[in-house]
């Protein structure tokens, strides 16, 4: 699978179109492909679903389907005004840097109760070449993003006709309350340390921040990502501290990250680097302290990054309480 950072880079690695009855029909009965069933499937908690093509079963650590032959369908779920960022936008230029190869462009796509476009094509990630869709929805919740990724090497057991007839099915419904999408989350914060949840992300991501503001475009409050690996390739055994110090210095809206400490230890069987630094912020030009904990174990790893003002190091060292007590279900 390609490289998903829940966090802001998400969207960097993304993205068929409307077929007639009668192309859609023959397809699914050339690749002999069973019909699939008209309700969609929604993550725990979660407001945006399909009906996964045959073999594809809800994922345990990211919201979305998996398959074994590591075909993945990726949802994330993102607010009402993302439509008019993103609507015009996923061209296959805008996107070719990310190594998404589309072929043609954005086609509509019929949701109901909604709308929205799919783009196709190939990417290579890990020694793989995948096929690709990127599907960009609206419905009453707000925008939803649907990536499907398809080894080439599994195109006989996830085919393409499959795929489409999937991508037809995507679904809106009521968004649940933010307690019980915390509740939903495959990993729990035992000890919160003052800050409270702002706001789920991608089906298994959690913001949590301390003040009173839910939107805080100029970075006032004390704020910590918690932010899951979505199932990509494992980082390599030693790699570890340079990984973390890869992903610590390339933080979307912040210039001269420095890194200022590090640490390297061991949890059980789990390999553990803990980073602290400061950078500054490109809006407002304020410097900010910065930590940073992730948890390499079985081939998946958990982030928890925390920001602050640069003197609030009493809330930087709670952020990092709060990471010490993250753990799976």
């Amino acid at each position: 699978m390609t490289d998903r950072n829940p966090l802001c880079r998400f969207l960097a690695g993304l993205v068929p179109g409307r077929w007639a009855r009668r192309g859609l029909l023959a397809g699914l009965m050339a690749s002999s492909v069973p019909v699939l069933a008209a309700e969609p499937v929604f993550p725990p908690a979660g407001s945006l679903g399909l009906a996964p093509p045959p073999g594809m079963k809800p994922a345990a650590s990211f919201s979305g389907f998996e398959h074994r032959s590591g075909a993945s369908i990726v949802l994330v779920e993102m607010p009402p005004e993302a439509w008019n960022q993103i609507n015009g936008k996923f061209t296959p230029e805008a996107l070719a840097p990310s190594g998404f190869r589309v072929k043609g462009g954005p086609e509509p796509l019929t949701v109901a109760g909604g709308e929205g476009f799919v783009l196709r094509g190939t990417q290579g990630a890990n020694g793989l070449t995948y096929t690709k869709w990127v599907a960009v929805v609206r419905g009453a919740p707000g925008t939803g993003l649907v990536t499907v990724q398809v080894p080439e090497t599994a195109a006989k057991q996830v085919p393409a006709p499959a795929v489409e007839a999937a991508l037809r099915t995507i679904a809106f419904r009521p968004k649940a309350s933010l307690a019980d999408q915390v509740a939903s989350l495959p990993y729990s914060v035992g000890d919160t340390a003052g800050f409270r949840p702002m706001g789920v992300f991608a089906g298994n991501g959690l913001i949590l921040t301390e003040g009173p503001k839910d939107v805080d475009p100029e970075r006032e409050q004390p704020v910590i990502i918690v932010a899951p690996s979505l199932g990509q390739a494992p980082v390599p055994a030693g790699a570890e501290v340079a990984y973390s110090r890869r992903i610590f210095t390339a933080q979307k809206d912040l210039k001269d990250v420095a890194i200022t400490d590090e640490a390297r230890s061991t949890r059980g069987d789990a390999v553990v680097v803990r980073l602290r630094g400061t950078g500054t912020d490109t809006r407002t030009g304020r410097t900010l302290g910065m930590t940073q904990t992730v948890v390499f174990e079985g081939g998946r790893y958990m982030r928890v990054i925390g920001f602050a003002d640069a003197g609030r190091a009493d809330a930087l060292a709670r952020a990092e309480r709060v990471a010490a007590s993250v753990a799976m279900r």
